[in-house]
């Protein structure tokens, strides 16, 4: 299991979905009179979203069918929930804020991650 899912990369893909995750959370509770911050959150998802969707297909085909669906269950959870609770401590706009650049970040990680990885 270690040659096909590190432990990094579960910790990269808690951070790259915990920040996407963040996103999605502010836009759809959005209350801001700022429809450009809006907008910016909604395009940060749709983005975000799609690279996610990317890394996992491009994970697919470096290792076993069932890895990606593995990670997405087990990392995704983790992130929601403890993002989740970061958004209560720290404040949705800063975990905001954070995100447009934290998920960019960690989604590199994670290509990187599983570009390294021996099928």
């Amino acid at each position: 299991m270690a040659e096909s899912m590190p432990l990094s990369l579960i910790i990269a893909w808690i951070v790259f979905f915990g920040f996407l995750d963040t996103h999605q959370r502010h836009a759809t509770r959005f209350r801001g009179e700022s429809q450009g911050y809006l907008l910016a959150l909604q395009v940060s998802t749709l983005l975000g979203s799609l690279v996610g969707l990317a890394l996992l297909v491009y994970y697919f085909m470096q290792v076993a069918w069932y890895w990606p669906i593995i990670l997405f269950v087990i990392a995704s959870l983790i992130a929601g929930f403890g993002f989740g609770l970061l958004d209560a401590k720290i404040g949705q706009l800063g975990m905001s804020l954070m995100a447009f650049i934290g998920w960019p970040v960690a989604a590199i990680w994670v290509y990187f991650i599983i570009r390294n990885l021996k099928p």
